[in-house]
């Protein structure tokens, strides 16, 4: 089974958690872009558990193996398709989830869809290391962008366990990966690992934000209803596993708001209309002004926590109890920011091509 997005660039993943590997297939992204092998692997390392004490400490490799979609080192217009193999799981962690699921976990509705032939061990291909193959694929994504057409996109995390840390924007898409824990600023890192040290200890988890702000995108992306901005984003970004909500611009502010102060005015700027606010987040009628796109999502904590919980045995049909172990994040949203970034970029793409902003064969 795969599942697929994307209109005029489909993206599919397929794979499960503790199967032999995962994978995704990039179908419609433009021929002559040039492989760079090591900037998808950097991309790779920023998702991928085990990275400090504050995630996952499943140790994969997550080498990428690209089996089609380049010749002689450019893209030449054939699906990109890659392979990462699993080499850590640990299935036997998963024998007692079989009859017992979590509760906040997708265990109890695969056993809904699936009945007794689900695959459950690690979430199977409901699993958070389904988007492995999103990061590799996107980060193709992402650097086509900036480099062909100068849109930049950054992600970190604004908030954590309740703990907003402000509205500034990091000046370079750079600066959250200088942090452990995908923050924007040394003081907001200082706090939110006070904060996970203290849920590490309990064996609790936390929920956290992550805002994404796009510099440089065209005006008259989207189109309108069903494959606006805020649809075509939503899409992929409600299949990140854990993510509950996504809100554009100044998004549920607004219901406390006045039309005078939530209209952003026009000004022009170098021939160039702008708005004075952004609190649209750079969409207007589901297409993209010209303004930064500007928006937020939120993380729910790990439902896989080391703490005993209620829950019911499905074979028996009565309640039990569990207390999960293994190897699982304090906070999904730490490696949840390199998804949402590399998500956004092929959301984006995608959007570029339907609008004929990018031609099938790029001009190098």
């Amino acid at each position: 089974m795969s599942f697929t997005t994307g209109l005029s660039l489909k993206f599919s993943i397929f794979g499960s958690s503790h199967g032999g590997g995962i994978g995704g297939s990039l179908d419609g992204f433009p021929a002559g872009f040039r492989l760079d092998e090591d900037r998808m692997k950097m991309w790779a390392q920023r998702r991928k558990p085990g990275s400090s004490i504050y995630t996952s400490q499943r140790k994969e490799d997550d080498t990428i193996r690209i089996i089609s979609g380049f010749t002689g080192g450019y893209t030449d217009g054939s699906p990109i398709t890659l392979v990462i193999e699993n080499n850590d799981s640990i299935s036997k962690h998963y024998d007692y989830l079989k009859d017992n699921p979590r509760p906040g976990h997708g265990d109890i509705t695969l056993f809904y869809k699936y009945g007794k032939y689900r695959n459950y061990k690690g979430g199977g291909f409901l699993s958070g290391r389904m988007t492995a193959p999103i990061v590799a694929a996107g980060s193709l994504a992402l650097d086509l962008l900036k480099e062909k057409f100068g849109i930049e996109i950054i992600s970190w995390i604004d908030n954590m366990g309740g703990s907003y840390f402000g509205d500034a924007i990091p000046g370079d898409p750079e600066d959250p990966y200088r942090f452990e824990t995908r923050c924007g600023d040394p003081e907001s890192d200082r706090l939110s690992k006070d904060l996970l040290k203290e849920v590490i200890s309990r064996g609790d988890s936390v929920g956290a934000g992550i805002r994404t702000v796009a510099r440089n995108v065209p005006e008259g992306l989207g189109e309108p209803f069903f494959d606006s901005v805020e649809s075509s984003l939503s899409k992929i970004l409600f299949s990140i596993p854990g993510l509950k909500g996504v809100e554009f611009g100044s998004g549920f502010s607004f219901q406390q708001m006045r039309g005078s102060t939530a209209n952003d005015t026009f000004y022009v700027d170098g021939g160039r209309i702008k708005t004075r606010t952004n609190h649209n987040g750079g969409i207007l009628g589901g297409i993209s002004n010209g303004m930064p796109l500007d928006f937020r999502v939120v993380m729910k904590p790990t439902s896989s926590i080391h703490m005993e919980q209620k829950t019911v045995n499905i074979e028996k049909m009565e309640e039990s109890t569990l207390m999960v172990t293994g190897r699982h994040d304090p906070c999904i949203a730490i490696r949840a920011v390199p998804v949402v970034q590399c998500s956004t970029a092929i959301a984006l793409l995608d959007l570029m091509i339907q609008s004929q902003k990018i031609d099938r064969v790029l001009k190098n």
